[in-house]
């Protein structure tokens, strides 16, 4: 008997589990019926969620934890299945910046919401010993497809976004990448494959196979031997479906060579098994308090993040993957 599902994602690499799961057969050898969609943006896959026409997503790390409270977002309860990646989100700024800028100027920044932890990794950035900012930040919540487009025409001043946003900023707009995730906090829970608790249900048997199926496509990107490809699958998704040749080429020849310089996403994460590490649950929470703002305080985010992150623990553990 197969399970249908029907899983969205935004087109970025934090997918490319999902979509090597798809392209390999892994679904399929655990018994599932696996369509997936790309959206336009994060908001539109939570209102799918909402209205029931998705099962799940791929989800930016917070955002089941914001989902399950309504902190943000229309309220729908999640199930964390598999963490489909480690760290992966870059700062960009404009190249070259603008030198008049005073330490009281307002520097723009683009940001994917709702439910990323983009607002807690500038803080920690602002906070750091040599600031690189040149001044205030204001957020701007915006899709992901128009974060690179918007740099380009000089509406942001730069952008917190999730690989390879930062790359194709590098490439199509001379930005220059100030930071990464994975220096800002490093081995943070970076997107996490997610279904609607009611589509779970008391189905562990779907829970286990779909756990599988991404683990398997997880372990697969870890292996330098299949970069080119990996970037093959993701590249066809509809965010890149107008990239020119070059650019297209450029992120490639970077695949082709192991990560680029600006890239930081993990695949393989070595630590404990058993669960979220005591650090993820920290950066969780204060991702999840910073996205949801004041109505924070009211909130018992600790115990959402044990009830989402805890059926599946094994999946969930930072693992180390032999290639």
């Amino acid at each position: 008997m197969k399970h249908p599902l029907h899983i969205a994602h935004v087109g970025l690499l934090d997918a490319a589990p999902l979509l090597v799961a798809q392209e390999s057969g892994f679904f399929v050898a655990e018994g599932l019926d696996v369509t997936l969609s790309c959206d336009l943006g994060l908001a539109t896959i939570c209102g799918k969620l909402a209205d029931r026409k998705l099962d799940g997503a791929c989800l930016p790390a917070p955002l089941p934890v914001l989902l399950s409270l309504g902190a943000g977002v229309p309220r729908v309860l999640m199930q964390a299945v598999a963490i489909s990646c480690w760290q992966g989100m870059g700062v960009v700024m404009a190249s070259p910046r603008v030198p008049s800028r005073t330490a009281a100027a307002t520097v723009r920044m683009g940001v994917v919401a709702p439910g990323t932890p983009t607002r807690l990794l500038l803080h920690r950035l602002v906070q750091s010993p040599g600031n690189p900012l040149p001044g205030e930040i204001t957020a701007v919540p915006m899709a992901a497809s128009q974060l690179t487009d918007f740099l380009r025409e000089g509406m942001l001043d730069g952008f917190c976004g999730i690989d390879p946003l930062p790359a194709l900023a590098r490439i199509l707009a001379g930005a220059e990448c100030i930071a990464d995730s994975a220096g800002l906090s490093p081995l943070h829970p970076g997107s996490v494959v997610a279904l609607r608790s009611e589509r779970v249900g008391n189905s562990p048997q779907l829970l286990g196979a779909l756990e599988r199926a991404v683990v398997r496509g997880r372990e697969y990107c870890a292996d330098p031997a299949h970069f080119a490809e990996m970037w093959r699958l993701v590249l066809k998704q509809a965010p890149y479906s107008e990239l020119d040749a070059e650019a297209r080429a450029a992120l490639l020849a970077g695949a082709a060579t192991g990560h680029p310089s600006w890239v930081s996403m993990r695949f393989d994460a070595p630590g404990e098994r058993g669960g979220l590490s005591t650090a993820a649950e920290s950066f969780l929470d204060n991702a999840c308090r910073g996205a949801a703002g004041p109505s924070a305080r009211t909130l018992d985010l600790k115990a959402e993040i044990a009830r989402v992150f805890s059926r599946r623990p094994a999946a969930l553990s930072h693992q180390t993957v032999n290639t």
